[in-house]
């Protein structure tokens, strides 16, 4: 809140009225798309830079400034300076696990690892709770290891995963549930109907639970197969050349717009993964040459993208990693792995936009305003999808878990 109500200041002081800057009134968004950074992504060198800092922290980058007032960013991120207007940073992210992957379990899915029970990530639980369209999976993933897993939620929340090697272009994408050749949807049909006889017959001699979530995985596998929705999402070769390159023809260009196309076909949750962050060598060489540059086009075009066609407003998109990285540079001119001060990009839906959320102290050590967690960023997104406070999930014993757990959405954040 001090944070937001400092950028207001800020952008009075500019001339520029705040209410106009944040959507007034807006319903819940439908859809989400998480936008994961593999390894850990330097935020303090994208988000959060801190020009006035010693040589050893601040880096080789400058900042810039974007469209919206008082707010900069790097200078290798030129395409969302220009979007900023329709986005909001929170830079005060913290907390204290800083290997791999119980970093990645704690931020995917706001709770620290306990060999008690996994927990679904927030993927799997928007998947879930969110209301599903006919003929496509409530959740997907593009990319290789997405963060996390269904957890106590069971395989009917799992996500359909799709590889890099699936949207090459080069030929039709390799869905994994799919008629085979020379079957028909009639055939499917034929056999979907004596599969529910036999399935009526036998249900007394099932086991329950288990019975249930086969049911619910079967009854969504033939939705997909009598649908034709998802192969056409994937066939990004029939994108207009326009489109392809403004997203860029690169991974990340190829994951955002496959995300774009289906949550337009119906898809509620879209995790799309981009791996190469974890930058201990040569941070600013990356960074420079390929990391940046291809997440500025890909980002910045997938809000671009969205707004004109209508869907920003009903579609939540998050950035983020499992941690920031060391404000001191090491030996090798990179950045370690560092917990306790991170930032995360989000835009769409209720959410705030051309604004800030937070503050980190004068070398990016920590927060020194707005403190918040990766479960409270969870909440803040699982509110902007519409999803209250009171809402649980039993797990297969019977015991209910609250979806947002120990998050509480960013007091004043939403806009609805």
């Amino acid at each position: 809140m001090i944070s937001l109500a400092l950028h207001e200041a800020a952008q009075a002081r500019a001339g520029v009225d705040p209410a106009t800057t944040a959507p007034a009134g807006k319903p819940p968004a439908k859809n989400c798309v998480i936008v994961w950074l593999t390894g850990g992504p330097a935020t303090i060198d994208m988000w959060d830079l801190k020009p006035q800092a010693p040589a050893h922290i601040r880096g080789d980058f400058a900042a810039i400034d974007t469209k919206a007032a008082g707010v900069s960013i790097c200078e290798h991120l030129p395409q969302l300076a220009k979007v900023m207007d329709r986005c909001v940073l929170v830079r005060s992210v913290s907390h204290t696990l800083a290997d791999h992957a119980p970093g990645t379990e704690l931020v995917a899915t706001g709770h620290a690892p306990t060999p008690a029970l996994v927990y679904p990530t927030l993927g799997a639980l928007a998947g879930k709770l969110l209301p599903a369209a006919t003929g496509v999976p409530p959740f997907m993933t593009v990319g290789e290891a997405p963060p996390g897993s269904s957890g106590f939620l069971g395989a009917s929340a799992s996500p359909l995963g799709i590889l890099p090697a699936d949207l090459t272009g080069q030929s039709r994408a390799r869905i994994p549930v799919e008629l085979p050749e020379k079957f028909s949807a009639d055939d499917l049909a034929r056999r979907d109907t004596l599969l529910r006889r036999l399935d009526a017959q036998f249900a007394a001699l099932d086991n329950v639970g288990f019975n249930a979530e086969l049911s619910a995985l079967e009854r969504q596998a033939v939705e997909i197969l009598r649908s034709n929705k998802i192969r056409q999402a994937l066939d990004i070769s029939s994108e207009p050349d326009k489109g392809r390159e403004a997203y860029g023809r690169g991974w990340p260009g190829q994951a955002l717009l496959a995300a774009r196309r289906l949550v337009e076909s119906g898809v509620r949750v879209v995790t799309a993964t981009i791996s190469g962050w974890d930058t201990h060598n040569g941070n600013f060489a990356q960074l420079r040459t390929q990391l940046l540059p291809q997440l500025d086009r890909a980002l910045a075009a997938l809000v671009a993208d969205l707004d004109a066609r209508g869907l920003l407003d009903e579609t939540v998109i998050y950035c983020a990693g499992e941690f920031g990285r060391t404000p001191i540079i090491n030996a090798q001119a990179g950045r370690d792995h560092w917990p306790r001060a991170m930032s995360v990009f989000l835009s769409g839906g209720p959410l705030p936009r051309g604004a800030v959320h937070g503050t980190t102290d004068a070398q990016g050590m920590e927060p020194a305003t707005g403190a918040c967690t990766p479960a409270d960023i969870n909440a803040t997104l699982l509110a902007a999808l519409g999803v209250s406070r009171e809402t649980s999930l039993n797990t297969p014993s019977g015991r209910p878990i609250t979806a947002m757990g120990d998050g509480t959405p960013i007091e004043g954040f939403l806009t609805r």
